[in-house]
């Protein structure tokens, strides 16, 4: 079984001790079985390799990238115990980066679905009156696709940045 990763992915498939190659999917046709890819392209690269298996990878949240990652073991894809291990330091890593913020009881409006997944996740209110969250493809200051970082740690940095700005706003 020949398995295929986008380039964003790779970390992930390599921490995970899986058997892979790095293609592009979304402009060409590979000779894979199963593709691995970001949510919301399935159809693009279906067109171009209508007889492999799609595999999109949420990571949005803290919680996307685990549901990821469970999805991959059903599929058996990597190694079980290094799956296992990885879910675990994710959930450190979000306890840590979660008790970063120093207010909750605060109101934000966020801008565009990924920023919202994860205001709604640190359990803050959305109101149109809040704090204005939006990411930087829309005009705002949270830089949400850090190519120079893991999947990991463009979820944490995003979590990061909203929260600063909600403790700079908040607490100054």
């Amino acid at each position: 079984m020949k398995i295929g990763v986008s380039k964003m992915y790779e970390d992930i498939l390599r921490t995970i001790g899986a058997n892979y190659k790095v293609v592009n999917p979304y402009n060409e046709k590979v000779d894979c079985d199963i593709i691995i890819i970001s949510k919301g392209y399935r159809e693009k690269v279906k067109k171009l390799n209508p007889n492999a298996k799609i595999i999109e990878i949420k990571s949005s949240t803290f919680k996307d990238l685990i549901s990821s990652l469970e999805e991959l073991k059903k599929l058996k894809i990597g190694d079980n115990r290094k799956i296992n291990s990885f879910i675990n330091y994710i959930k450190k890593r979000e306890q840590i980066i979660k008790n970063k913020l120093k207010y909750k009881n605060v109101k934000v409006n966020p801008i565009g679905s990924m920023i919202k997944k994860v205001v709604i996740d640190l359990g803050l209110e959305i109101d149109n009156e809040g704090i204005l969250l939006a990411p930087d493809y829309l005009g705002g200051e949270i830089k949400t696709h850090r190519y120079d970082l893991s999947t990991l740690e463009r979820i944490e940095d995003r979590y990061i940045q909203i929260i600063n700005i909600i403790n700079s706003k908040y607490f100054h």
